[in-house]
């Protein structure tokens, strides 16, 4: 059985974490039968390609200032693996175009810190995703890359699907004209078949995702798709959605996921926030859930050039188009007193503007800043994926932690103080963050009884709610295999 701790190391202050990605999604799941399939770890820095390299440019006063100021003043503590964080923080740059000097000053101390300490490779022995080569006219590409784009167009279909409601004009005025006995000159309304089902039973652990797929639980329950679902149990469900057709399933028509204990999703666009209201009070009402959460954690689908979000929201307008719609989504509505939020970010200057700055999210939503979290992606040994001082890609993201008002009368501003700390991960496949569940819960009023909201999720997690257009992507059980 693999292990179901994803903390490689930390050290006595929690500020300097190394985590394996792959093991904190599985973790996530309460379930440990089952290891999340990965590709292989990174075993040497990326070089950028040539025709991406930007073109030098002269450093800025201010810059060269800090960077001396830098280097007289922690020369010491640079080569000291005993440097903590806490010390490497102290210099505070106010400037927002010294942050990535501040970052990388810090990802230095806790790299130097974990070499010390983790004499072996950085990430846990992985299993990896089938690399088969595809009979066809598209060779260069493997099935798994193919199920994955079938994947992700269901989902989005699937999305579509659910956002969509049915016109009632027909039937609002059949019954208008039945309260008048004219009944007889309305022709009766069409009824419209949904398009695809959903049936779900108690997952079989111990049984491998090809052997659950061809067997069908006499127990199963079916419902018409809706995007909504709850798992009320302490167990996880085996979800499977199928198009509502005559014949039986065909290979390919029927898609499982594997749902953890007491998690929620809405599988629909986050753009369609009143679609979600809607899925959100019925599903609330049904099962009685809170409609409030004590941690909210988003990860909005940012502008970026290299990033292949391969159309989960369209980017029409870009980043004024997204920060409209970020705010569009009311998410200080479901804030609970005191709760957590986190907003993922780039290393972009823009992005800490758009989330920190005069009419940003966490002002729009009443939130102050009180930690900074730095994810360095790395190699198995240690080294960043990409060179710190490269002014293409940097190879870390942030993690901006606030607090949102204990009451409607106070207004929160950013702590006079900001924690920042450094988790370091192998990176995983594209597009997966480590799960920060563990790391996250000690900041919780009660760790064990807690509501939380993940948007723009791509899995789910236990006792969490997800909303997002992909929430089910490392749910679905081709991503999974037996322990």
């Amino acid at each position: 059985m693999a292990s179901s701790n994803p903390i490689i190391y930390q050290n006595a202050e929690v500020d300097v974490i190394l985590i394996d990605i792959p093991t904190s999604i599985a973790a996530a799941q309460g379930d440990c039968e089952r290891v999340l399939l990965s590709t292989t770890p990174l075993e040497a820095p990326i070089e950028p390609k040539e025709d991406y390299r930007p073109k030098a440019k002269k450093p800025r006063a201010n810059e060269n200032q800090a960077q001396s100021a830098v280097n007289t003043q922690h020369v010491g503590h640079r080569s000291s693996p005993h440097a903590t964080v806490a010390e490497a923080s102290q210099h505070d740059f106010q400037s927002p175009h010294l942050d990535d000097l501040r970052y990388k000053l810090l990802a230095e101390h806790a790299l130097g810190q974990i070499r010390a300490q983790v004499p072996g490779p950085w990430c846990t022995q992985r299993k990896l995703m089938a690399q088969e080569p595809l009979r066809g006219k598209d060779e260069d590409m493997d099935v798994d890359q193919i199920s994955e784009k079938e994947l992700e167009s269901r989902m989005k279909e699937w999305a579509s699907w659910s956002e969509s409601k049915e016109d009632d004009t027909a039937f609002n005025l059949q019954q208008m004209m039945a309260s008048l006995g004219a009944t007889s000159e309305v022709a009766e309304p069409a009824t419209v078949a949904p398009k695809w089902m959903m049936s779900y039973c108690p997952a079989r652990e111990t049984a491998s995702s090809t052997q659950v797929a061809e067997t069908v639980s006499p127990d199963a329950q079916t419902e018409p798709w809706t995007g909504a679902f709850h798992n009320p149990n302490h167990h996880s469900l085996s979800l499977s959605i199928t198009e509502n057709t005559s014949q039986p399933p065909q290979l390919g028509h029927e898609y499982r996921f594997t749902i953890p204990p007491r998690s929620t999703f809405f599988l629909s666009d986050s753009t369609a926030s009143d679609a979600f209201r809607t899925s959100f009070r019925e599903l609330t009402d049904e099962f009685t859930l809170p409609r409030h959460f004590d941690l909210v954690l988003l990860d909005p689908p940012w502008p970026n050039r290299s990033a292949k979000r391969k159309g989960a929201y369209e980017q029409v307008g870009g980043m004024p188009y997204l920060k409209k719609m970020l705010l569009s989504m009311d998410i200080d509505s479901y804030l609970e007193h005191n709760a957590l939020v986190g907003v993922w970010i780039t290393n972009k200057a823009a992005l800490r503007e758009h989330v920190l700055g005069p009419g940003g999210l966490f002002e729009t939503w009443n939130v102050g800043l009180i930690e900074e979290w730095i994810w360095i992606k790395t190699t198995t040994k240690g080294e960043p994926m990409f060179d710190i001082d490269s002014t293409m890609r940097k190879p870390y993201e942030i993690l901006l932690l606030g607090r949102a008002a204990p009451n409607s009368w106070t207004t929160m501003t950013r702590a006079p103080t900001v924690k920042r700390r450094v988790i370091a991960a192998v990176p995983d496949i594209h597009s997966r963050k480590p799960c920060l569940k563990q790391l996250l819960e000690p900041f919780l009023p009660d760790p064990t009884d807690y509501s939380a909201l993940e948007v723009f999720s791509r899995y789910l997690v236990s006792g969490w709610t997800s909303w997002g257009n992909e929430v089910l992507k490392y749910n679905w059980d081709g991503y999974w295999a037996p322990a």
